[in-house]
C-alpha cells in the first residue's frame, strides 16, 4: 500500500495498557568525602634547593567520577561502531526505564544525566495521570519517585525529574542518557533531519515495560523519516515494528545506538509512529533548559 494511502487510513492506537501498581522503594544517597589535596615538596637531588611540585593526581571517589562525567556531558550510551544490533541493544539498555502512573504504565528513556538530577522523557498521554504515587523503574531494578517537570504543547511528550541524591553513586555510574545524534545537538534551529536516517533503514526499540527483568529487543525499519500524521497534527517518524502495550515512550534507536525518536502510537498492522528526536530536543530546551 502506498504511503499516501496509509496516511489517509492511518489509525493510531495508543500503546498503553492498564497495569497493576507495585510497591515503591526509596533509596538513600551515599556521601563520600574527597581527600584534601596536598602540595608535595621534594628536595633536589643536587641539594641546591627545595622544589615545590603541583598537587599529584589522586584516586577519585565514586561521587567525583559521577559529577565529572555529568558535568562534561560524558554520561552517554556507547556507540556501536560496527552497526551490530545486539551490541547497540546492550549499549542502550542502561538508558531504558519503565514508568508506573496510577493504574497505567509505559516506557521512557533517560534523556539527560546532570550532576543533581536525571531527566526522563516519555509521552504526554502517559504523564497526564501523574501524581505523587507514580514511580520509575530502571533497568537494574532501582525504583524511584519523580517530579513532573512539564509537558509539550506541540508534541506528545514530557519530562520527569529524579534527584540524583536518591541514588548511591555506584548506581548512578551504571546509568547513561541516550545518545542524541551530534548533528541534532549542533543544529540550534533543528532544521536538519536526523543524520543518515532514510526509508528502509533498520531500527529497534525495547520492551522493558512488560517485565523489566526480561527486556526484549524488537527490530523494525523506517518507512519514512518524516511524515505528517493527522492524528497527531505534526510530523512523525513512521516505521514498521510490533510495538506492544506499555511501549508508549520507548526510545527508537538506529543500528549504532543513536536515539532517533520515541514511540507514541502504533497500528494493528505492525506499524509505529514516533516523535522525531529533533522535536524532542527542541521541546527539551523550551520546557526544561529555558525555564
Amino acid at each position: 500500500m502506498q504511503i499516501e494511502t496509509k496516511k489517509q487510513i492511518f489509525l493510531i492506537i495508543i500503546v498503553l495498557l492498564l497495569g497493576g501498581m507495585t510497591a515503591c522503594s526509596g533509596r538513600t544517597s551515599e556521601s563520600v568525602k574527597e581527600p584534601a589535596e596536598k602540595e608535595i615538596v621534594v628536595e633536589e637531588i643536587a641539594g641546591e634547593g627545595i622544589v615545590s611540585l603541583p598537587p599529584l593526581i589522586q584516586a577519585t571517589t565514586l561521587e567525583g567520577d559521577y559529577r565529572a562525567m555529568a558535568h562534561l556531558g560524558l554520561a552517554v550510551t556507547s556507540y556501536a561502531e560496527q552497526g551490530d544490533f545486539r551490541q547497540a541493544y546492550e549499549n542502550i539498555l542502561c538508558s531504558c526505564v519503565r514508568i508506573q502512573v496510577g493504574e497505567h504504565y509505559g516506557s521512557g528513556s533517560i534523556y539527560r544525566m546532570l550532576e543533581d538530577e536525571i531527566m526522563i522523557v516519555t509521552n504526554r498521554h502517559l504523564l497526564q495521570y501523574w501524581s505523587k504515587d507514580c514511580f520509575v523503574t530502571f533497568f537494574n531494578g532501582a525504583v524511584m519517585e519523580g517530579t513532573l517537570m512539564g509537558v509539550s504543547d506541540e508534541a506528545d511528550l514530557g519530562f520527569v525529574s529524579i534527584q540524583t541524591s536518591a541514588f548511591t553513586y555506584q548506581e548512578l555510574l551504571a546509568f547513561r542518557n541516550v545518545r542524541v545524534p551530534v548533528k541534532v545537538l549542533l543544529d540550534s534551529d533543528h532544521e536538519e533531519k536526523t543524520e543518515n536516517i532514510s526509508g528502509g533503514d533498520k531500527i529497534f526499540f525495547v520492551d522493558i515495560a512488560s517485565d523489566w527483568r526480561n527486556p526484549v529487543c524488537i527490530e523494525g525499519e523506517v518507512i519514512a523519516p518524516v511524515m505528517f500524521i493527522e492524528d497527531f497534527q505534526t510530523e512523525m517518524l513512521y516505521g514498521r515494528g510490533n510495538a506492544v502495550p506499555g511501549m508508549s515512550g520507548s526510545g527508537v534507536f538506529d543500528r549504532y545506538g543513536n536515539y532517533i525518536g520515541m514511540i507514541t502510537g502504533g497500528t494493528l498492522q505492525g506499524e509505529i509512529a514516533a516523535v522525531p528526536v529533533e522535536l524532542i530536543e527542541r521541546e527539551c530546551e523550551k520546557i526544561v533548559l529555558n525555564e
